[in-house]
């Protein structure tokens, strides 16, 4: 069903996603007006299938800036041979019903490359890609696309069976023993509970117990009673923005929001509401798993801080932007490589600009410029190596970034891929 089901959110769903649009586009906008100026060549087409409306609207943010900033790289050192890229828009409200048809939409727009959509709706159409002739870099960590088999499919962020592996382990590196997770009932949520179970446990620890909360309701008051009858050390948790603010404002009312609590990728952005509904004890106990390594190897990721700047006027990044940036820029040097805009030519290319062996680089300009030399490249991204495997997913380590008195993000600790292997080969 809906995410928003009366009128009048059906209107506040509008004009988010028309001021969502509009904020996408003022980034873009410099880059189009680069197109006109060349008055050569159409510009390429980035489709973009993102939740502008719904319980999950946060992420559009996160996609439109990465993808912006990512056509603002491209566009800015000659766009891809020639062409300056463009970005058509599509709102899947993070729901299944939504997805198919936004999924369309773009298609509309007859798009070279999509970006998106995120986890909660990927499988509504990963069927789609090959058919219609189309690359998608999708940004989410949907622990069933591990194993996937989708030619024109591509993840370029970690899975959530890695992000799990990660939380367990941060847990038991400061001494907690005990925990009782706090999940919603989505797909995406659900998929973080076996392998945190499995995890958690192969490392020591003890789950009190495993609480599913059901989106939407009034009060969560029994269900944090029974998350916390047992006196818990940790917390692991997952859900969306409307179910956390009233789940954290009942926790503050029930005294139990002076335990550290450990979530997924969604409560890690600076000054978000996920923070902004913790209290005033997120700054010492909120804390959040995102999956990257950025990396300063070949200026990677302080070119796309300087991209960031330039586009957005601060370097206070949201999550996941650097994965949809890494995103356009690998597109972008695939068709490059492959002296074809056509997806049936350049898809082969993906992995073979982004993975080893070849020469490292890490902007865009300067792996352009190699490859004009008939160099093998492989690119190091913003967010990571985006080494991609056989199923088209890529590894890297993690983040537990917590927040400071002002709800800006602070690094708690990086879980290296070893570290994360380790959990592994003990049986997590």
């Amino acid at each position: 069903m809906k995410s928003i089901g009366m009128k009048g959110s059906h209107r506040r769903g509008r004009i988010m996603l028309s001021l969502a649009m509009v904020t996408a586009m003022a980034g873009v906008g410099v880059s189009a007006g680069i197109a006109g100026a060349a008055g050569k060549k159409p510009p390429l087409v980035v489709g973009a299938i993102l939740p502008f409306t719904g319980t999950k609207s946060i992420l559009s943010a996160w996609g439109t800036h990465g993808t912006t900033v990512g056509i603002y790289e491209v566009n800015h050192n000659g766009g891809v041979m020639g062409q300056m890229l463009t970005a058509k828009y599509a709102d899947d409200s993070a729901d299944s019903v939504d997805v198919l048809p936004a999924f369309r939409k773009v298609m509309l727009n007859h798009p070279t490359f999509i970006v998106g959509p995120f986890s909660p709706t990927i499988e509504g159409v990963i069927k789609q890609f090959q058919p219609n002739n189309v690359v998608d870099f999708m940004v989410g960590g949907l622990a069933s696309l591990d194993n996937m088999n989708q030619p024109y499919v591509f993840r370029t962020t970690l899975s959530d069976s890695g992000e799990s592996l990660a939380m367990a382990q941060y847990a038991i590196s400061k001494g907690y023993k005990t925990a009782s997770l706090m999940f919603d009932n989505s797909a995406n949520s659900q998929g973080f509970v076996p392998p945190l179970l499995k995890a958690f446990k192969a490392l020591g620890g003890k789950i009190l117990a495993n609480v599913t909360l059901t989106p939407g309701q009034s009060s969560y008051s029994s269900e944090l009673t029974q998350a916390f009858a047992g006196h818990p050390q940790v917390v692991f948790d997952s859900m969306d923005t409307q179910t956390a603010a009233t789940l954290f404002s009942d926790g503050q009312q029930l005294g139990y929001m002076n335990v550290p609590w450990i979530g997924d990728d969604l409560q890690s952005a600076p000054q978000g509401s996920y923070a902004k509904s913790f209290g005033p004890t997120a700054s010492t106990d909120l804390i959040a798993a995102l999956p990257s390594t950025p990396t300063t190897a070949d200026g990677a990721y302080n070119h796309f801080l300087a991209d960031y700047q330039s586009v957005y006027r601060t370097t206070s990044i949201l999550p996941t932007t650097y994965n949809f940036y890494d995103s356009v820029v690998i597109a972008s040097l695939a068709m490059t490589m492959a002296k074809s805009t056509n997806p049936k030519v350049w898809v082969k290319d993906v992995t073979m600009v982004s993975n080893p062996p070849g020469t490292t680089c890490g902007t865009y300009a300067g792996c352009v410029a190699l490859l004009k030399k008939g160099k093998k490249i492989n690119y190091n991204g913003a967010g990571g190596n985006d080494d991609f495997n056989k199923h088209h997913n890529v590894f890297s380590g993690i983040q537990m970034v917590g927040f400071d008195a002002n709800l800006n993000n602070v690094t708690r600790a990086y879980i290296t891929p070893a570290q994360l292997a380790a959990v592994v080969a003990k049986g997590g």
